[in-house]
């Protein structure tokens, strides 16, 4: 099935909801986490999910509020290894109900809540839209996660962790972080894309080597 997409233009969540037609939600601070949430459609509708998932860090930081990540648990189930992080939708369940509150101009949908908790928060809609077949172009997977000067070096993988290493420490610790939090994300999730694991084991294989270049440990 082709899909337009949208993360040439938008932050990964953004996208990964966009794709569900809703709008991204931010979960309020300080409050506790409730069995359903309330997300604005942002029609036409082409899919709705059938859930959203409340990513939690692994460390179950009180003081950070879960990303609000929606999710279509039939296709999930076709996509990921890790079925046990999400339940099947049966066979005739209905649609989670959609409605338009007083004044609203546009209609919400409410979705069931399943918390997660994730290696890394920040690249789990990235990982979602690759691994349920919303977004292809493995180009804008891998400017999400190699800065530029990197991949200008592609396919010399040692000239790209060369590159890499010279970045300066607030640019390099982020791509370090974003690359060992997606490596982990698919070892946790497993998506069922090879192409697509292949493709994140190549990045976080650069950043290694771009690691030791620099002299640093794991």
């Amino acid at each position: 099935m082709q899909h337009t997409s949208f993360l040439a233009k938008e932050e990964p969540l953004d996208a990964l909801c966009h794709h569900f037609s809703l709008a991204k939600a931010l979960y309020p601070a300080n409050t506790p986490l409730q069995p359903t949430f309330d997300m604005q459609i942002i029609g036409p509708i082409s899919r709705l999910p059938t859930h959203v998932l409340a990513v939690l860090p692994a460390d179950n930081n009180p003081n950070i509020p879960p990303l609000m990540v929606p999710v279509d648990a039939a296709l999930y189930h076709q996509s990921f290894g890790n079925v046990g992080l999400l339940p099947q939708v049966v066979p005739g369940t209905a649609p989670p109900a959609q409605h338009l509150g007083p004044g609203a101009q546009l209609p919400t949908v409410t979705l069931p809540v399943v918390p997660v908790n994730a290696p890394h928060t920040l690249s789990v809609a990235l990982l979602l839209l690759f691994g349920l077949g919303f977004e292809t172009d493995r180009n804008l997977l891998a400017v999400r996660v190699l800065p530029s000067v990197a991949i200008e070096e592609f396919p010399n993988a040692m000239e790209m962790a060369r590159v890499m290493s010279r970045l300066a420490d607030p640019q390099w610790d982020w791509y370090l972080r974003y690359n060992q939090g997606l490596w982990k994300n698919i070892l946790a999730f497993a998506p069922h894309d090879t192409a697509l694991v292949e493709l994140v084991r190549t990045t976080y294989k650069v950043v290694a080597d771009a690691r030791r270049m620099r002299g640093q440990r794991w």
